[in-house]
């Protein structure tokens, strides 16, 4: 064999991404199934970014779906106890008031933009918060200096 052959090293094999138009080695495709040869058309890179943004979209499609259900559930209880119980489940569900809110805000605007039942659904659910916190509202006209002194300093 000639010496210049035994030099050279064989070019890795290469291939176009479908996505990106780059042409990267073959290592930067993903197999088709383990133990095959066949590789995938997009690269590495622009496999992993579809992924993130397909599970944000599910994980934004699940996010409308609970805010749905939860909105359901607290036009529904029957008394202000179970409601009260179900706002602190709900709160719980998204990691605290801040997490339930940011949730609530980011799905009304969604709904309100779109209009219909949707929209009508979260005006219900914050008209029966407004009812749950009226009924449950001290009468502050009929206690006594003492008694509202002791409100103000007494944790919740």
């Amino acid at each position: 064999m000639p010496r210049h052959c035994q030099d050279e090293v064989p070019a890795a094999p290469t291939r176009l991404c479908e996505s990106c138009f780059h042409t990267r080695p073959l290592a930067e495709f993903r197999r088709r199934q383990r133990g095959s040869e066949h590789r995938v058309r997009q690269c590495r890179q622009c496999h992993n970014e579809f992924e993130r943004y397909r599970r944000a979209a599910v994980r934004s499609r699940l996010s409308k779906r609970h805010i749905a259900r939860d909105l359901a559930r607290v036009r529904a209880a029957s008394s202000s106890n179970r409601l009260k119980a179900l706002c602190e489940e709900i709160v719980r569900g998204y990691g605290g008031t801040h997490g339930f809110a940011k949730a609530w805000i980011t799905s009304m605007h969604d709904d309100l933009q779109r209009g219909g039942f949707a929209a009508l659904r979260h005006l219900e659910a914050t008209m029966r918060l407004i009812q749950h916190c009226e009924r449950d509202r001290p009468d502050y006209s009929q206690m006594s200096d003492e008694q509202l002194e002791a409100m103000l300093t007494s944790p919740r």
